[in-house]
């Protein structure tokens, strides 16, 4: 597949740029391509936010998206879909931050076809049969679309230039913090309309799972901690499916109503549905299932409310699954889910902690003693083993009849 794209890139560099505008124009009916030009082909499936065809990507589905500034979760999810090639109408990087989206499916060897515009989603249908070349995507032999090709080149070039932004969106980082706190000053200070759990989850460890950056890794790390100190566990969105398939039960399940599942809300957890304000919160689908739901109005991501909720019903620690685990990733959202996370983190500071933090921390030392017993018992079985043979049962006898004489000149060696 490099091998591909890097002849996709050469071609590139001897023809006139094909990089898209947004006006609508009519692409030409046949491709600028030779014919032995290496092609990438599959089967077109609309993946946007909302759409259903994005649960039902197959391996060597070709992705079609709508999606500004790929981020590392949503190229990891696309990647885990086994898809051949994403095409992109919007910009899959605009400089405002390193996104990490287009290296990751550039390193999985995942094709990427950048800005071809709105127009793919009316000149296409989810099924039909296309194929890539260079920028170009065709059905048939007619190009119906034209992008630029992200090959390793360009995906370094796009992310170098991005990281001369990033001073920018930490300034921007600031004002919007402020902004946020101001907006719900109420609810981050006071506690002002957060859920309050049931008596007997209160003041316990809790652990709240978000099924974002690396929440596999962190979940299998905690083992240890889930079974001995059997902390509360909030699972946000979808993270509640996640957990149930693991045989894991949440206690708490936690997010906008789309993203609760009819066997999170049949789970037995405590249900806390979130939303903004002015949205709905979705009662009708509560009283069907029969399931009793508190509901917390309030800006921010669920995984930040999340904690808020822990916080606010006296969680000891809170540890963080699936969370960023640096700078470049914490910056991979919009500046509202960015601030909305800042302040949230700075709030529950004293009380929260990574998963690998945890992990690392209760793992234990094995102990001497039971290697010890091990080889005390090895030895005794060596000992037994050899006392059945005849050269055993000759040895043991002569140290039987060694035994006295030693005991006697010990003895005349003590005063």
């Amino acid at each position: 597949m490099r091998d591909t794209m890097a002849a996709m890139s050469r071609r590139k560099s001897r023809r006139e740029s094909t990089v898209p505008s947004s006006d609508g124009s009519t692409p030409p009916e046949t491709p600028p391509t030779e014919p032995d030009e290496p092609a990438v082909e599959g089967v077109a499936k609309f993946a946007r936010p909302g759409d259903n065809a994005a649960r039902s990507l197959k391996p060597g589905d070709i992705a079609v998206v709508d999606l500004t500034d790929i981020d590392r979760a949503q190229a990891e999810a696309l990647v885990a879909r086994q898809v051949r090639a994403v095409v992109n109408a919007g910009s899959s990087s605009t400089g405002a931050y390193p996104n990490l989206g287009p290296s990751v499916l550039a390193e999985a060897g995942v094709l990427l076809v950048d800005r071809v515009g709105q127009r793919v989603f009316a000149d296409l249908r989810s099924g039909d049969r296309i194929s890539i070349r260079g920028g170009a995507v065709l059905k048939g032999d007619k190009v119906v679309v034209r992008g630029q090709a992200m090959d390793d080149a360009a995906v370094s070039a796009s992310l170098g230039a991005a990281e001369q932004g990033l001073a920018t969106q930490l300034g921007s980082l600031t004002a919007n913090a402020a902004d946020h706190l101001e907006r719900e000053r109420a609810m981050l200070l006071e506690g002002a309309r957060v859920p309050r759990l049931a008596k007997r989850l209160r003041g316990r460890p809790v652990v709240v799972v978000s099924t974002t950056y690396d929440w596999q890794d962190d979940l299998a790390s905690l083992k240890r901690f889930l079974r001995e100190r059997d902390p509360v566990v909030i699972a946000v969105g979808e993270a509640a499916d996640e957990l149930l398939s693991r045989k894991i039960r949440p206690h708490v399940v936690l997010g906008p109503v789309d993203t609760l599942s009819d066997r999170a809300l049949r789970s037995g957890a405590d249900v806390i549905a979130t939303s903004g304000a002015g949205q709905p919160v979705g009662h009708e689908r509560f009283e069907k299932a029969e399931v009793d739901v508190h509901t917390f109005v309030a800006a921010g991501q669920p995984s930040d409310l999340a904690i808020v909720v822990a916080e606010e019903n006296d969680a000891p620690v809170i540890v963080q699954v699936g969370q960023p685990k640096d700078l470049v990733q914490f910056l991979e959202r919009g500046a509202a889910e960015v601030a909305s996370s800042f302040v949230t983190r700075l709030r529950a500071s004293r009380r929260l902690v990574d998963a690998a933090a945890v992990a690392q921390l209760s793992a234990r030392s094995v102990s001497a003693w039971p290697i010890l017993l091990l080889l005390v018992v090895s030895v005794a079985a060596v000992a037994v083993a050899l006392a059945s043979t005849p050269v055993g049962q000759e040895w043991f006898a002569s140290l039987t009849e060694a035994l006295p004489d030693l005991r006697t000149r010990l003895e005349g060696l003590l005063p």
